[in-house]
């Protein structure tokens, strides 16, 4: 069964070092996004606390008590308003069982519960298997866009309705 735990502080040891076994277990994704293949602790930390700055929540996918994703959004980018999932990763090992689309369907329910009706994300230009997973799951590309790294991005967004 998947199940998201939220994650009360996401700069604690212990969330960061489930954090990285889950972020390293996918370097090419990290390459994509932060250009290094394997994060620190500090990085992870330092990530975090912008994050958290901007009042992003986090989640941890669960399944049978085991720690395999993250998932971290915004209920309302600060920027734009508009609510925004700003990551969503599982572990290497859990890749392509369908864990991700039952993950996504349980984040779009607690969406909804927090009267989030719309929701947006960024996709690196070189990601083809997040773009498809993104499209087959009911998200459309709106615009392409740079990132808070800096990097080009497709943005795609859905109604939750």
């Amino acid at each position: 069964m998947i199940i998201l735990e939220a994650v009360p502080d996401p700069i604690s040891a212990d969330s960061v070092e489930l954090q990285a076994a889950i972020l390293n277990s996918q370097p090419a994704f990290n390459l994509m996004v932060l250009h290094q293949e394997l994060l620190t602790p500090e990085d992870i930390r330092e990530e975090n606390r912008q994050n958290l700055e901007m009042g992003e929540k986090m989640l941890f996918i669960k399944e049978n008590g085991q720690y395999i994703g993250i998932i971290t959004y915004l209920p309302s980018n600060p920027s734009d308003k508009h609510s925004w999932i700003g990551l969503f990763i599982v572990h290497h090992g859990y890749a392509g069982q369908g864990i991700g689309s039952i993950a996504l369907n349980a984040l779009e329910r607690r969406l909804l519960q927090e009267d989030v009706t719309q929701v947006r994300l960024a996709v690196q230009l070189e990601n083809r298997i997040g773009a498809s997973f993104w499209n087959k799951n009911g998200y459309a590309f709106i615009k392409t866009a740079k990132d808070q790294h800096g990097n080009h991005v497709d943005v795609y967004e859905k109604l939750l309705v």
